[in-house]
């Protein structure tokens, strides 16, 4: 009918509709990934926190050592495998030949 909507016939459509579909989602936010954005800042504070509030805590020295080891592990490990992955589009990793021998490997996401 003349009185259709011209909106109705025609629609633009990406090539990374998951890519336009999240970012018309969150135009409201501008934080991307949320939770990843949450535990890149969990482990770095608390390790920090711990570390500052040790005294006040335990009396026991390698509990606080512990604690913040653990803390700063956890952050590496979410840098590593989600965080960078997520956030940058960085990631990397080691590779062993046949031989013995060890390559690293690094990769950026595409522009």
């Amino acid at each position: 009918s003349p009185l259709q909507d011209s909106s109705d016939d025609i629609e633009d459509v990406s090539l990374f509709d998951a890519d336009d579909d999240a970012s018309r989602r969150s135009k409201k936010s501008k934080i991307r990934h949320p939770v990843a954005s949450f535990f890149h800042l969990f482990f770095r504070v608390s390790a920090i926190v711990v570390y500052l509030l040790c005294e006040l805590l335990t009396s026991s020295f390698i509990a606080c050592m512990v604690t913040i080891i653990l803390l700063l592990s956890c952050d590496f490990w979410a840098v590593k495998n989600v965080t960078g992955r997520l956030m940058v589009g960085l990631r990397w990793w080691n590779q062993v030949d046949d031989d013995g021998r060890s390559h690293w490997v690094f990769e950026a996401r595409k522009v």
